[in-house]
């Protein structure tokens, strides 16, 4: 019952001690508490990063160290020798390891030191100031009573015409109010002279902690600079770095060939990581334009094995058709076709160049769909039905006719027969089929947008700007890789990923 009055208490704020000095207090004591617990928590998390970035700095170059270093017997029983690895990179590396754990030793009782110059202390400041929110949690309940007790003094006092009982319950109301009253001088008192010094020393020690943060921060960076910049010096590294532009150019000079001949292996061509986009998380959606290589294995020009003019192709592998090819003339069946050709000629599982990549996407005038076609062939399955219906119609009209007497081949037939077809002649005739589309309505143009500019690198590319408006001649069902296109009357084979719809 009382711990509820004293929280109506808390709402009415009336109480004489509560005045703005303490208040003042109050409010400076909870700043206080809260820079230290903000200092302590930004402080651990900056020294586990420190540790962190230590650990995985050596880490790097060990691995390093293990990609540079040759296996000791990897050549033994192979017959062939391994290539060995330049001894300035290995000099290079072995250093660079030696210099990280130098420097990993080094940094390592820096960081300790966060321990005892910064986080230590802040902490047994916080534990010594923890203590004084049960002094004013105590000095706010001996408010909160003495109000009580004043309220209920004050109104058996303000009572008209009160009685002996009432006369006895006014005295005892006094005495809880003067006793009340005593207890919470003495703690207001206390608070306010034990309080100020305490707040005073907490503020007081905040500046030497960031002092010694901002000096052991930059110990740190000195002796990661001191490291790097001797390890450069020694072997004639640029120091300071040049600009990140000039780094990212020596490095894709240096990485293009070393990804060209690592996307050219078999396994690796036929793969999913070559067909995946380059960019990384941070780069924008147009920083720069999908490789060739995603699209399909890598082709090399040894693959087109040219004889009598003509060459032999293989196809795509894990291309998806746009259509089904439709069957060949016997004059296009003769020849080999491109897939036995492809399955029986082992030179055509290696992967090939870029550069010639694109004359996948060329026809061979035999081998196209209007070429396979025959000219005698029967026409589309639509007048196909037109012709049996019509051949129906004629043989029930024969049929009929013969049923009234007349002299036909058709004589012969029974009587049965000639009833069956007489109830066949009167039944109402089924409605038409829809109309379909006809062979001859040539579909709309369907046109692309190019998103990047491409040069055509081999015979029957077609080469175009950005912004250019292609016309589909050709295409497959997925984007990711080579449709055949028009250009100012001028028709070839384009990377499709390079494109968007218009």
């Amino acid at each position: 019952m009382q711990s509820m009055q004293r929280q109506f208490g808390k709402l009415l704020h009336k109480s004489p001690g509560d005045n703005a000095k303490v208040a003042m207090l109050l409010n400076d004591y909870e700043d206080a508490d809260r820079v230290l617990a903000k200092i302590l928590e930004q402080t651990k998390s900056w020294r586990d990063s420190w540790v962190s970035l230590v650990h995985t700095q050596l880490g790097l170059v060990t691995e390093y160290e293990g990609l540079w270093d040759p296996i000791v017997g990897a050549s033994d029983g192979h017959g062939k020798l391994a290539a060995p690895t330049p001894e300035l990179q290995l000099q290079r590396t072995f250093k660079l390891r030696e210099a990280y754990a130098e420097l990993r030793t080094d940094l390592l009782e820096e960081i300790a030191l966060i321990d005892s110059r910064i986080i230590d202390p802040a902490t047994d400041v916080r534990a010594c100031i923890t203590p004084m929110r049960k002094i004013i949690k105590k000095r706010e309940n001996k408010r909160l009573d003495y109000e009580q007790a004043q309220d209920k003094a004050n109104k058996l006092q303000r009572k008209i015409g009160r009685s002996p009982k009432d006369d006895k319950a006014l005295a005892k109301a006094e005495d809880d109010m003067g006793r009340a009253q005593e207890e919470f001088t003495a703690a207001d008192d206390h608070l306010r002279e034990t309080l100020p010094p305490l707040v005073a020393a907490t503020f007081s020690i905040i500046p030497p902690l960031l002092s010694s943060l901002v000096l052991i921060q930059n110990r740190l960076l000195g002796l990661y600079y001191t490291a790097l910049h001797t390890y450069c010096e020694e072997f004639e590294f640029p120091t300071p770095p040049p600009p990140m532009e000039d780094v990212i150019e020596a490095f894709t000079t240096q990485f293009e060939p070393a990804r060209t001949e690592t996307e050219s292996i078999p396994c690796v061509a036929t793969g999913k990581a070559v067909r995946q986009s380059l960019k990384l998380p941070g780069d924008s959606a147009n920083s720069r334009p999908p490789s060739v290589v995603e699209n399909g294995p890598r082709r090399s020009a040894s693959a087109l094995a040219v004889g009598g003019g003509t060459a032999t192709i293989p196809p795509r592998p894990n291309r998806i058709p746009s259509a089904p090819v439709p069957s060949a003339s016997p004059a296009a069946q003769a020849r080999p076709s491109i897939s036995s050709s492809y399955s029986t000629s082992k030179d055509h599982l290696a992967a090939t160049d870029f550069t010639t990549a694109s004359r996948l996407a060329r026809t061979s005038p035999s081998l196209s769909p209007n070429a396979t076609r025959s000219r005698t062939d029967p026409p589309a399955d639509y007048f196909a039905r037109r012709t049996s219906t019509s051949t129906t119609a004629s043989t029930l009209s024969l049929s009929a006719t013969n049923a009234a007497g007349v002299a036909t081949p058709l004589s012969n037939v029974t009587n049965s027969g000639s009833a069956a077809a007489s109830i066949i002649a009167k039944k109402k005739p089924p409605p038409p089929p829809p109309p379909k589309r006809g062979v001859g309505v040539r579909q709309p143009d369907e046109f692309v947008v190019a998103q990047y500019a491409f040069t055509g690198q081999g015979a029957g590319d077609l080469s175009f700007r950005e912004g250019d408006r292609i016309r589909i001649v050709k295409k497959t069902a997925t984007d990711q890789d080579w449709w055949v296109g028009e250009l100012d009357g001028v028709q070839g084979s384009f990377p499709a990923n390079y494109c968007r719809a218009a």
